[in-house]
């Protein structure tokens, strides 16, 4: 199945040792604010300029790779998120059925440890003795069946997932699932670190049979058989880059040809415990399907049932007494506690997080930013002098048609059939999975949901979804440095507008050419649209070709130039809506940066991260984005309005000559 693309905003960027300050003839003021440094040059580095004096007070932390104002503002939602929680479990006496009720109810059964440790392995007691009583075949497919419906991965996946060929349905997709390493690789691989990845994956499948009472030999055996099955079911996935590929992925199927592809699945039954209608659906990986049918078949029915029991344990083991959780993960309890109510409960987190922290005015505000970035960006393409005419048509199309959530979602989720209670966390995780596969079970069969979200209200990230040409803006995103109701509109522009901008163009640009306007992979671009955006694209290419990190390793040019071609976008759109919107009003400059220059400045704070050179290595050959000190001096450095705003000369670090300079959109 073609996956649809969705982006996180904002990807963390690097910052590097800010350079000494040079002579310069005289600029416009910069001011005295803590928050950029005035003994460095703007005009020479500008990261230096913008974000030395937050680096140097903000080290990045011991256990982090790289760290700026976003990852700091995300630990800043938790600790909001960890408060909120912690406050709605105080008290006990919520109306029965409200959201406040079950918040408090699930948070204080999370952080009951007592309780938990007092209960061991009995929450789960029933469903490993479900699968010790497995008998037959029928049997094995039943308990199959029991897990999914919990979302434990066995086997493989069932979901409904937008149908890539026609986006307005939604159905069923079948993918490969249950396999407790990262991938092909982690089984296949012949690297000693390989090798140690898969012995240690052993080791904790035996370890937690044995803490669920099988002898220590009995789950050394049973971890063997265990790997050796996901070990065959691996060989038959695609490898990384194929998975990747949304052609190798796209195999529309009907329930007729399901049954003839894995005779050895119950699927009548498999959809009738679902509650799913027979439809068309989608198989990611025929390959895998097949090979899991001969297993089923071929692998003795005492392996299926100790790989059940593996997988149950594994799924579950972080909601258990200490000795599985610990087996799990390490984490600080209201760290785990706060995620985990999030995942479960999202929309009811995401209602009383948006309820204190995101009032009317601020979604009113950054909907107004949008629009603005919109129109800007539509009279931009219309005068692109590139592009084909019946090509600008579309792309307007596309832009006028854009869909932006801000903040919150127009409809919340319904929580009202769900029990839970203060004593029983595992039994409280159960019915909240059990109420998202159901939900999502639901939908298959039926038009697309458009508005329902794949984050909640209250997450810190953001993301793009390019075949519904759509846009989410959570609340717990849209906070400083991101955007503050209180901030200035330079810096709201400079900030948020900017990245909102660089995403638009993603509706429109390489990527966004392969989707039509309802979202169907049908190319738009003709080869001369193409072939000039390319033309102009290696300008971009080869500039960050020229940035190293040390000597010999610099950026690969085609690996970042989406990404740097969509800044160099996102801050000319964002500047050009924000001077629109001084019209008839423009404000002073404040604490001594004139508006212009406190747009810029935003924008370098809000990418500014520091980043250890090993991970600045790591980026240069797989993150398509630039690292942060050139993401930010290779945009602006192309910029006359940023040259203007700081009064730079020609011929400063930060000024690209005009032969030079690159500009796409």
């Amino acid at each position: 199945m073609i996956t649809t693309t969705r982006t996180l905003l904002f990807v963390l960027a690097v910052p590097l040792l800010a350079l000494p300050a040079c002579t310069k003839p005289a600029r416009a003021n910069v001011g005295t604010i803590p928050e950029v440094d005035r003994r460095i040059d703007p005009c020479t580095d500008f990261d230096a300029f913008a974000n030395a004096p937050w680096r140097t007070a903000n080290p990045i932390p011991a256990q982090q790779s790289r760290w700026g104002r976003r990852a700091a503002e995300r630990e800043t939602n938790r600790r909001e998120l960890q408060a909120l929680l912690e406050e709605l479990s105080r008290r006990e006496s919520w109306p029965r059925g409200s959201i406040e009720r079950l918040l408090s109810d699930h948070y204080a059964s999370c952080m009951d440890e007592s309780r938990i440790e007092d209960l061991g392995l009995a929450p789960i007691a029933p469903l490993l003795d479900e699968i010790d009583s497995i008998r037959s075949p029928a049997d094995l497919q039943r308990g199959i069946r029991r897990l999914h419906a919990l979302a434990v991965p066995v086997g493989f996946g069932l979901a409904g997932a937008m149908d890539t060929r026609e986006p307005r349905r939604f159905i069923a997709n079948v993918v490969p699932g249950g396999l407790g390493l990262s991938g092909r690789d982690a089984y296949l691989g012949e690297g000693p670190e390989l090798v140690q990845v898969r012995d240690r994956y052993r080791e904790r499948v035996a370890h937690l049979l044995a803490l669920a009472g099988a002898p220590d030999a009995a789950a050394q055996e049973s971890s063997r058989a265990i790997l050796a099955l996901e070990t065959r079911l691996a060989r038959a996935t695609l490898d990384g880059k194929a998975a990747a590929d949304a052609g190798a992925t796209d195999h529309p199927t009907s329930f007729v040809q399901l049954e003839q592809m894995a005779p050895g699945i119950d699927w009548k039954a498999y959809y009738a415990d679902a509650g799913m209608a027979r439809g068309d659906l989608n198989v990611e990986q025929p390959g895998f399907l097949r090979q899991l049918d001969a297993e089923l078949r071929e692998t003795p029915l005492s392996v299926w049932k100790a790989y059940l029991r593996s997988r149950l344990l594994d799924s579950a083991s972080p909601f258990l007494s200490r000795s599985f959780a610990e087996a799990a993960d390490g984490a600080p309890r209201a760290r785990r506690c706060v995620e985990w109510t999030e995942s479960l409960f999202g929309d009811a987190v995401g209602r009383k997080y948006v309820e204190r922290h995101f009032p009317p005015a601020a979604k009113a505000k950054v909907q107004e930013i949008v629009r603005a970035l919109l129109t800007v960006l539509k009279d931009d393409v219309a005068r692109l002098d590139w592009m084909r005419l019946e090509t600008r048509k579309t792309a307007l199309a596309k832009l006028e048609g854009y869909d932006a959530q801000v903040g919150y979602p127009d409809r919340w989720a319904d929580y009202g059939a769900v029990k839970v209670h203060r004593d029983t966390f595992w039994a409280n995780v159960a019915a909240g999975r059990k109420l998202a596969v159901a939900a999502n079970r639901k939908r298959i069969g039926k038009p697309t949901e458009r508005d329902l979200w794949q984050l909640p209200a209250s997450s810190p990230d953001a993301y793009i979804d390019l075949q519904l040409n759509q846009i989410v803006l959570p609340a717990g995103f849209l906070r400083p440095p991101a955007f503050g109701l209180d901030r200035t509109d330079a810096e709201n522009y400079g900030a948020i507008g900017a990245g909102v901008a660089h995403d638009l163009t993603h509706a429109i640009d390489v990527g966004g050419s392969e989707l039509d306007l309802d979202g169907r992979p049908r190319p738009w671009w003709t080869e001369t649209d193409r072939q000039e955006f390319q033309k102009r694209g290696r300008c971009v290419s080869e500039q960050f070709e020229g940035y190293s990190i040390e000597p010999g390793l610099h950026h690969k040019g085609s690996l970042v130039l989406g990404e740097a071609v969509g800044d160099l976008a996102g801050v000319r759109v964002a500047f050009l809506a924000f001077r629109k919107s001084l019209e008839g009003r423009p404000p002073p400059a404040r604490e001594g940066l004139t508006p212009e220059q406190r747009f810029f400045v935003a924008f370098a704070q809000l990418r500014g991260d520091a980043v250890r050179p090993e991970a600045q290595r790591r980026m240069l050959e797989t993150d398509p984005h630039p690292i942060p000190k050139f993401r930010i001096i290779g945009t602006l450095s192309n910029l006359l309005e940023f040259q203007q705003a700081f009064s730079c000369p020609a011929g400063a670090e930060m000024v690209r000559t005009a032969e030079k300079r690159c500009a796409v959109w």
